[in-house]
């Protein structure tokens, strides 16, 4: 399961200006409940990852995909803490990157992620088939989990894509920023 936040402003900002700060994470093992390994440069890549930070228990990116630039992260296990909530796995260390990187002095003009829109996508096809059963199933949840970690009313959930070959995604507007 992964979450994108969308950053307001990245025009000031070069992606390479992430690398040392995501090296100086790993130095300081700064995420929570994260062991961060290793950092790799993608932006070459149009609309691609951009800059990706390796950890063991998931991966973030100053992410290009479809042209808008956001920090993406990607759950790869469930936290060891027994939360049965995923999608609380998923937000959690997506939003202390977030902050994080909100107060970083050495980006200069500081990025702005917005909470008020975001992505989410499932990788597992079979778990997550992209059909409107899983919107129907993951709805609840997702609108739980936005409202308790968000904060304001209720979201407003649709699909990205309805070709049953791709990815389960679903576009989240929270109606708070």
């Amino acid at each position: 399961l992964g979450i994108k936040f969308f950053i307001n402003d990245l025009s000031s900002i070069s992606l390479r200006d992430f690398i040392p700060v995501f090296h100086e994470w790993i130095r300081k093992q700064i995420v929570d409940d994260h062991l961060l390994i290793d950092v790799h440069d993608y932006s070459h890549v149009q609309h691609g990852p951009g800059i990706l930070l390796v950890a063991h228990e998931g991966n973030f990116s100053i992410d290009m995909g479809a042209g808008r630039p956001g920090l993406f992260y990607w759950r790869k296990q469930r936290a060891s803490k027994g939360n049965e909530n995923l999608l609380e796995d998923v937000v959690k260390p997506a939003l202390q990157a977030c902050h994080l990187l909100e107060e970083e002095p050495r980006l200069g003009k500081r990025p702005l992620f917005r909470t008020d829109e975001l992505l989410v996508v499932a990788n597992d096809r079979l778990d997550a088939p992209n059909n409107e059963e899983t919107l129907a199933r993951l709805q609840p949840v997702l609108s739980d989990t936005f409202k308790r970690l968000l904060g304001g009313a209720d979201s407003k959930i649709t699909r990205v894509n309805v070709d049953p070959k791709e990815r389960f995604q679903v576009h989240v507007q929270t109606g708070q920023s």
